[in-house]
């Protein structure tokens, strides 16, 4: 799954059945880092350009899946199995991701 920050800086959750795969893409280059971080201020935290931090609440409540007991569950278990390897931060309530520019520098 993915969560897709478009060029129009509308937010979508994408590839949503894949759980087992977390990223962040960003229509654009890394000069809209500022951007971004403005406009995922309720979904997710930037501190680079190349990571993200994505709230599980954000993701939980995305209109795709808030409905979706099964979609819930699998996300419960992605979360769980990627404590082990530092991939879920329990302060932030967010997992890792990595952030995928469409544009290069």
């Amino acid at each position: 799954m993915y969560v897709k920050l478009s060029a129009t800086v509308s937010v979508t959750l994408e590839a949503r059945d894949n759980v087992r795969a977390c990223k962040l893409v960003v229509e654009g280059g890394p000069a809209r880092l500022e951007q971004a971080r403005r406009a995922l201020t309720n979904t997710a935290e930037l501190p680079d350009q190349a990571t993200a931090w994505i709230y599980e609440q954000a993701l939980r409540q995305r209109p795709e899946v808030a409905g979706d007991a099964a979609w819930q569950g699998n996300l419960g278990a992605m979360i769980e199995k990627a404590k082990p390897h530092g991939w879920i931060d329990e302060q932030r309530k967010a997992i890792k991701a990595h952030i995928e520019w469409t544009e290069k520098p």
